[in-house]
């Protein structure tokens, strides 16, 4: 349930309506903006643009939208500014969240996330509480298929299978790297490398250099201490979560459930 990122929201969205879409990318615009607001509108320069155009890309995101949301980012102060605001809570049997959400209208956004808590029976906790229980760190997910040419950036880049046990010895390989492990999400194989958030960057480059495919790479939260919780307790705070990120201004919720 920790593993609950943006990456696996953008992933259940894919296969959704035009309506859906439409949020999928206001949520997507809304991440590029806001990195182009806090660390400029160059993406070779702010590594963190860099990451959410790439997901805009991965999402079938239209360029003009890209370009626009990188524009009104870097535009600066203005109507509707957005800001990044995170809340502690606590659900079942101490379990804890943290809901980190992008908003233009602070007093909405706390509004409605009060109101999903209380409805399940969830409530704030006081700031802080929560927060020293997780730690940030990088999550890569790399799609064991490497390029078969050096044009990465084509619209339709040719790619050819590679053996995941090796590929997976490679990025052990690499420093700063803190652990690898295979997994498999709706069919497809997958090989997810987590770093400190310190080398996160430099870790991500050294992928790039590998040649294979990056399927999403972010910064995530995980719980130092996992919390077990019976079968209907755990199935109650993940309906929650689902609940929170249902919110067009939720970007993530993380939690210590095992």
């Amino acid at each position: 349930m920790s593993g609950h990122s943006k990456w696996a929201k953008i992933k259940r969205q894919k296969g959704a309506n035009d309506a859906r879409k439409g949020m999928l990318f206001t949520r997507l615009a809304r991440d590029i903006a806001m990195a182009a607001s806090e660390g400029g509108g160059d993406p070779d320069m702010n590594f963190t643009l860099r990451l959410a155009i790439e997901k805009g890309k991965e999402a079938n995101m239209p360029k003009d939208n890209i370009e626009r949301a990188v524009k009104k980012g870097a535009g600066g102060a203005g109507e509707g500014k957005l800001a990044r605001i995170s809340y502690e809570a606590y659900a079942k049997d101490g379990s804890a969240l943290i809901v980190d959400c992008t908003t233009d209208n602070t007093n909405r956004t706390v509004t409605e996330v009060k109101r999903i808590l209380e409805g399940r029976g969830a409530k704030f906790a006081q700031q802080g509480s929560v927060k020293w229980q997780f730690e940030e760190k990088g999550l890569i997910v790399v799609v064991p298929k490497k390029f078969k040419t050096s044009e990465k950036f084509n619209k339709e880049p040719e790619l050819i299978d590679i053996d995941k046990e090796s590929l997976s010895l490679d990025l052990m390989g690499i420093e700063g790297v803190e652990d690898v492990s295979e997994e498999s999400s709706e069919g497809i194989d997958l090989i997810e490398v987590l770093t400190s958030k310190s080398n996160f960057k430099k870790v991500h480059e050294a992928i790039v250099d590998l040649g294979v495919k990056i399927e999403s790479a972010e910064l995530i939260k995980t719980a130092k201490d996992k919390v077990d919780l019976g079968v209907e307790d755990k199935a109650q705070v993940v309906e929650l979560i689902e609940a929170l990120e249902e919110n067009d201004d939720v970007d993530s919720v993380w939690s210590n459930v095992s």
